[in-house]
């Protein structure tokens, strides 16, 4: 009797104590390890590159224009991708060269295309293979998508897919949100802009022996105000307010100005073109991105939480979002961080990751 009592007691009391964890086996379950009852530690929050970023501001060496840029990343200009120099068909590239997906380009005018197949092989057929206008891309849709996606291989990326058409900027050019894949393999998404004419026409004879073969357009496709602004696709809405930031910051010099004057009047013989700056671009492209409809944004970004295992908390101190493991919200027992599954929750750049396991 005193033996049956005892086993009672113990088996009481060994329940008791496991209760104090929240935990109580049933009678073919293992018991768990002392390790596997040991408060978890505390919670590691390491910050999220994108809202820390740290500006200092670049200067030209050609004296043409200063701007913003993060810490660490870098400048160049002239046309890629090779970089030639060109004060009508300026460009500039800003870029981490970490994680070369973080990119802002902007060009501001650009004669580079043609606008079928036949009127590249009447160059090739005139002038030989190796003509400049020979080896021009063709841009069957005279878009913003056209012309990035028949740039491609020329800026080293590939499989161009819009995923949103956002209206037209009041120059004229479509502003698309689209992603692609980078050359080494990285889904890229991104804004982008860009004004395309192919107003500029020089019908000629597809065969000058054959009257009857008919004729070709083989006038260059005009494109300005080309900007884009990439980040791998996961940090894009991340990336977007630092890139934006550096747009809105570019000022081009005096010298800037009168060197174009003078280049126009050489080669256009006029000096009455008016250059856009790129912050009344970058108000018009910007607003139209903000008026967009977000439902893909947000669809996105949950895909994305989801693949690589995180879920979004809200620190209800400071209002901020974190990215956190799964499995956070199911043993944090805490008041400060909170599920945060509103749509605005996955259209603001996280603060930082957190870490519990």
């Amino acid at each position: 009797m005193k033996r049956t009592l005892l086993k009672t007691l113990f088996a009481s009391l060994l329940a008791a104590g496991l209760t104090g964890y929240g935990y109580i086996p049933s009678p073919h379950q293992k018991l768990p390890s002392p390790r596997d009852l040991m408060p978890r530690k505390g919670l590691r929050i390491r910050p999220a590159e994108a809202t820390h970023v740290k500006f200092v501001k670049y200067v030209d060496p050609s004296g043409f224009f200063t701007m913003n840029i993060p810490l660490g990343w870098r400048v160049k200009t002239g046309l890629k991708p090779d970089g030639k120099f060109d004060i009508i068909s300026y460009a500039i590239t800003v870029y981490d060269p970490k994680h070369p997906e973080r990119e802002l380009y902007f060009c501001l005018n650009n004669s580079y295309g043609l606008k079928s197949v036949e009127a590249r092989n009447w160059y090739i057929r005139s002038y030989g293979p190796k003509n400049p206008s020979a080896r021009m891309p063709v841009l069957p849709r005279l878009s913003t998508d056209g012309y990035f996606a028949a740039m491609g291989p020329l800026f080293g990326y590939h499989k161009f897919t819009v995923l949103e058409r956002l209206g037209k900027s009041a120059l004229g050019g479509d502003v698309i949100v689209a992603e692609c894949t980078s050359a080494s393999g990285r889904r890229v998404q991104g804004l982008y802009h860009a004004v395309v004419s192919g107003m500029m026409k020089q019908p000629v004879q597809v065969n000058p022996f054959n009257a009857r073969a008919g004729m070709v357009d083989v006038g260059p496709v005009l494109e300005f105000s080309i900007l884009s602004e990439t980040a791998p696709k996961e940090e894009f809405v991340d990336w977007l307010p630092v890139l934006d930031r550096c747009f809105a910051s570019i000022v081009f010099t005096p010298a800037f100005h009168q060197q174009r004057r003078v280049a126009w009047t050489r080669v256009m013989g006029t000096s009455k073109y008016i250059m856009q700056t790129a912050d009344s671009i970058r108000c018009m492209i910007m607003d139209s991105y903000r008026r967009r409809n977000a439902t893909y944004d947000v669809l996105s970004q949950k895909r994305s939480d989801a693949t690589l295992g995180y879920e979004r908390v809200r620190d209800t101190e400071t209002g901020e979002i974190y990215r956190a493991e799964n499995g956070f919200t199911d043993w944090y027992k805490g008041t400060r961080y909170r599920p945060a599954t509103s749509n605005a929750a996955y259209l603001t750049p996280v603060s930082g990751y957190i870490n519990w396991k």
